[in-house]
């Protein structure tokens, strides 16, 4: 898939210049509506390439809803319009690895030896259809960066539902790579083949994937966010001679400031 992102993405836009813009994008179904959330979490994930144990991480959380512009689950993004249900807008978001710092795998003997895949930046655009059950997402992106030339995207719905003072959000989705940045992620060269790996070129992969988050506000500025889901990878990533999972897991849990 070569189309330029950009003819896409001005394409997309111009079929929506009548449009006004969309305050609430920055708002998803259970999310705050304080302009900014500060916080943290703490949780757990399986490690998809070979030879990795099961992760601890700890990471902030850093929110701004802004009118047009705001930062969410590490994208920065631009609402431009809405037309009913439908909004939509530009979108930025950081691209990285496992492999993108050899001193993680160095001593890893399945994973020691690869070349490092180096961070970049996908830009693309979003399209929500919002309505009181909770909202579709849609986004396509493509790498700014030059490092894998690739497009991806993907698609979930996020279901807006209350128990008691908590708010509940399934989610259910599925996500797009290209081959070019399956490549660049779990493809592995010729010259990066040994015996406790095969050379592999990666195909386009489809990943389907399920969680919830809950979030129960402690008081008017404290919250409290615990989450949990699996991911089922798809064959382009699976049949890699560096992966050796097939599903990966996360849970975590979180406290916010909001202001």
């Amino acid at each position: 898939m070569k189309t330029s992102i950009s003819t896409m993405a001005l394409s997309f836009l111009g079929s929506f210049v009548a449009m006004n813009t969309l305050a609430s994008d920055a708002i998803g179904p259970g999310d705050s509506d304080s302009k900014w959330v500060v916080g943290g979490a703490v949780g757990t994930s399986n490690n998809a390439y070979a030879g990795e144990d099961n992760e601890g991480f700890i990471y902030p959380n850093i929110e701004y809803n802004g009118e047009r512009f705001f930062v969410k689950d590490g994208t920065f993004n631009l609402a431009l319009g809405q037309k009913g249900e439908f909004s939509y807008g530009l979108l930025l978001t950081p691209s990285g690895s496992f492999l993108g710092d050899e001193s993680e795998y160095r001593k890893n003997a399945k994973l020691a030896g690869l070349i490092e895949r180096k961070y970049t930046v996908e830009g693309g655009y979003y399209v929500n259809h919002t309505t009181d059950l909770g909202r579709f997402h849609f986004t396509m992106a493509t790498d700014l960066g030059n490092k894998y030339n690739g497009v991806t995207a993907s698609a979930s719905y996020t279901f807006d539902l209350r128990m008691g003072d908590w708010y509940v959000n399934p989610v259910v989705g599925m996500a797009w790579m290209g081959e070019d940045k399956a490549n660049h992620l779990f493809g592995v060269s010729q010259a990066e083949a040994t015996s406790l790996r095969e050379a592999y070129e990666a195909d386009s992969v489809l990943n389907v994937f399920a969680g919830v988050r809950g979030r129960y506000e402690l008081s008017e500025h404290w919250d409290v966010n615990v989450s949990g889901g699996v991911v089922a990878l798809g064959d382009g990533i699976k049949d890699s001679s560096i992966v050796d999972e097939d599903y990966l897991y996360h849970t975590s849990v979180g406290v916010n400031y909001n202001f």
